[in-house]
């Protein structure tokens, strides 16, 4: 019975979503959820990478970390919720990019000085993202 229940659930498990098909949710807060663990797999995949000593692959995994953390904030933006009233989706999204820029500066601190360039621009952008998120999360909300 376990034999047939193992190979079941190896079947079951879900595939992660490619970038068309985050890009093509209709949900607007599952869109930006699986656009941030996108961003958050290209991360990893641009450390084992560089691990490999394969920069090109380093910057393409990065290249693909910003764009879909701009998907992030593109679906976010498109809710209409106010970050502060309704913080859920924004704050998650704060958080994980958080941790995606310390993983970011420590990928930077490995990296010889004529590596570096690489990582500088990818992460200023998250940084960026990040700390719009976190303005909005932590402002009153008054309107000017």
């Amino acid at each position: 019975m376990i034999g047939i229940l193992i190979p079941l659930l190896l079947l079951t498990q879900a595939v992660a979503p490619s970038m068309e098909q985050i890009k093509a949710e209709p949900n607007l807060e599952r869109r930006a959820k699986h656009g941030v663990e996108f961003a958050m797999a290209a991360e990893r995949n641009a450390e084992a990478a560089y691990s490999r000593g394969e920069m090109p692959a380093v910057q393409a995994e990065l290249k693909s970390m910003v764009a879909a953390v701009e998907v992030v904030k593109a679906a976010l933006d498109l809710t209409g919720q106010n970050a502060n009233r309704h913080p859920g989706p924004f704050k998650s999204a704060e958080l994980k990019t958080q941790e995606m820029l310390s993983r970011l500066n420590d990928l930077e601190k490995r990296m010889d000085d004529e590596e570096r360039a690489v990582v500088r621009g990818p992460r200023a952008r998250v940084q960026e993202i990040h700390d719009e998120w976190f303005d909005a999360i932590m402002s009153k909300g008054k309107k000017k």
